[in-house]
């Protein structure tokens, strides 16, 4: 049989087994990696992961289950303990399991690469690695170690369900990474860089070695002669990434609609509320060609951009099929699952601060005393307390309007909805160029981020000496 005819025979199963809800969704990853270490070509991979989940409402209950073996035997034994889970669940508790019945979607997409990684000789890939990575070892010899690697990733999901839904997508990803540190007598210090979107080879082809590796390692050496930040609370201005970083961890996951109908969510009860300044919109966009680009979730809704917040209000959440029902909204696209082997779940795709009005130098120039960040390392929210933590690359003090001293080990911290309100600025210069994958429930997915350069007052920033 086909893989859409056995997709297809087993939502039919389903219900014919008493599912008042049935989806199969295929799913196929293919993956080539290269790990490069001062100067050495580490690693060589290929792999490949391929099967079909299968998930199910009956008795009001969920249940899902998952195969690597695409025969109709096997698919039907998923099935099975797809309802069986189910089941056992619903006969413990009333789940109230519920979706916005929506319309039926038929359709086929390929995202079409320029030049297909898989055409590139794998020496070919080594060879250019290593010419990055020979480009950051031999910047200066406070340079003590470079890596740098390199990652291509094509998915191809089908999705079939009992609402007549049967679409398609094949999705090629292409990213390269480099890391350096430097060294002097105890300081070590720790640049990097990054690129990575929806697209092929073309995407390495068009790295250039002084906006890549030797700015990694150029940020590395300089950080050594950095100054550790203040402590204390003060306006701080954030670049694209660390703005990208904030609205991503801060307000993106707050604003996902099964953590919102779980009560995990400090706006859960603030829709068309003012949550944030009147200068802020912040937009999760997965029609934009960055990292998170999607034209299908992987509950076959067709993706759509969405506006969280406008002029300060909060106008909705990102929803799944499920959330939209519980929340008594409309789905935009936001399910998706990290393969055939997790159950889709509310995801970000492209989540930005949109521009304002101000240059870089406007929101500068009436700073006494402030903290300008710069690239972004990692972050994380409790979103029941409405607590953020972002650790940024480098950072620079403003006196008078002006960065002065370069800092190093800069992290900020404050209260999610404070922060948004004491935005007194936002720039015109927006940057969605933060791709990486983001993880939720033990499942990672590709997303992207950005923002303009914003000014926030009241911030706390700290850091390790």
């Amino acid at each position: 049989m086909e893989l859409t005819d056995l997709l297809e025979a087993a939502v039919q199963d389903g219900l014919r087994a008493g599912a008042t809800f049935c989806e199969a969704r295929f799913f196929e990853g293919r993956s080539h990696t290269i790990s490069i270490e001062n100067g050495v070509a580490r690693s060589l991979g290929f792999g490949i992961q391929r099967g079909i989940g299968i998930r199910v409402i009956f008795n009001s209950g969920w249940g899902f289950a998952s195969t690597n073996i695409l025969t109709k035997d096997s698919i039907e034994k998923t099935l099975h303990d797809a309802i069986g889970g189910a089941k056992s669940l619903s006969s413990f508790r009333d789940e109230g399991a519920e979706l916005f019945e929506a319309k039926p979607s038929r359709d086929r997409v390929l995202h079409k690469a320029k030049i297909s990684p898989e055409d590139v000789d794998p020496e070919e890939k080594v060879r250019r690695m290593l010419e990055l990575e020979r480009a950051a070892r031999t910047f200066s010899d406070r340079v003590k170690d470079t890596f740098v690697s390199y990652r291509d990733y094509t998915t191809r999901v089908i999705v079939c369900n009992s609402f007549g839904t049967l679409v398609e997508e094949l999705t090629p990803r292409t990213y390269a990474y480099c890391s350096v540190i430097s060294r002097e007598a105890d300081n070590m210090q720790i640049g990097f860089e990054y690129v990575g979107n929806v697209g092929g080879y073309e995407i390495v082809e068009a790295i250039h070695s002084d906006a890549f590796s030797k700015k990694a390692a150029e940020k590395a050496v300089s950080l050594l002669k950095a100054h550790p930040p203040p402590r204390g609370t003060f306006t701080v201005v954030l670049d694209q990434r660390v703005g990208g970083l904030f609205v991503h961890e801060a307000f993106g996951h707050n604003s996902e609609g099964d953590l919102v109908f779980g009560g995990q969510s400090i706006v859960s009860d603030k829709l068309g509320k003012m949550v944030a300044s009147e200068l802020v919109k912040i937009i999760d966009d997965p029609t934009m060609p960055r990292n998170g680009h999607f034209i299908y979730d992987h509950e076959g809704t067709r993706a759509e951009p969405h506006t969280i917040v406008d002029r300060g209000f909060l106008r909705g959440f990102l929803h799944s099929l499920e959330s939209a029902a519980k929340l008594k909204a409309e789905p935009q696209g936001r399910a998706r699952a990290q393969s055939h082997q997790f159950p889709p779940i509310v995801r970000m795709s492209n989540t930005y601060f949109a521009p304002g009005d101000y240059s870089l130098d406007e929101i500068l120039e009436d700073i006494d005393l402030g903290v300008y960040l710069s690239g972004s390392q990692y972050g994380y929210v409790e979103t029941e307390k409405g607590q953020f933590t972002c650790k940024v690359e480098e950072g620079w003090l403003i006196k008078g309007g002006e960065l002065r001293e370069h800092l190093r080990d800069v992290a900020i911290s404050g209260m999610t909805l404070d922060a948004l309100k004491n935005i007194t600025a936002v720039g015109k210069d927006l940057k969605v160029e933060s791709p990486g994958t983001c993880g939720k429930d033990g499942q990672a997915v590709p997303v992207d981020s950005g923002s303009p350069h914003i000014r926030i007052e009241g911030i706390v920033v700290g850091g390790r000496c």
